[in-house]
C-alpha cells in the first residue's frame, strides 16, 4: 500500500510537470524572447516620445531666440536713428559756429585794414 501512495504521488508530480510544460508551450506563460520584444517596443516608444519633446523644445527656443533677435534689431535701428539725429544736430551746430567764426574773421580783417589805413 505505501508503494501505491508513492506511485500516485509521483504520478501527480509528473502530471503537474506535464501540465506546466504544456502551458509554457501553448504560450500562456510568455517566454523571455517575447518579454524582451515588448520591452524593446516600450523603450523605442519612450525614445520616440522623448525625441518629439526635445524637437518641440528646440523649436520653441528657436522661436524665442528669433523674437529676441528681432527686438534687438528694432532697438538698434531706433538707436541708429537717434544717433543720426544727434549727429545731424551737432553738424548743424558746427556749421553755425563756422559761420560765426567766418563773420568774426571778416570783421577782424576789416578792422585791421581800417587800422592800417589810419596809420598811413
Amino acid at each position: 500500500m505505501p508503494e501505491v501512495t508513492k506511485v500516485r504521488a509521483l504520478l501527480g508530480v509528473l502530471a503537474v510537470l506535464v501540465l506546466v510544460a504544456f502551458v509554457a508551450e501553448c504560450g500562456l506563460v510568455p517566454d523571455q524572447g517575447q518579454v524582451r520584444q515588448e520591452a524593446k517596443k516600450k523603450v523605442e516608444a519612450k525614445k520616440q516620445q522623448a525625441k518629439k519633446e526635445v524637437k518641440k523644445e528646440v523649436t520653441d527656443l528657436q522661436k524665442k531666440v528669433e523674437a529676441k533677435r528681432q527686438e534687438v534689431r528694432k532697438k538698434v535701428e531706433a538707436g541708429q536713428e537717434d544717433l543720426k539725429k544727434m549727429v545731424d544736430n551737432v553738424q548743424k551746430d558746427v556749421n553755425d559756429l563756422q559761420k560765426k567764426v567766418n563773420e568774426l574773421l571778416k570783421k577782424i580783417d576789416a578792422q585791421e585794414q581800417q587800422n592800417q589805413k589810419e596809420k598811413k
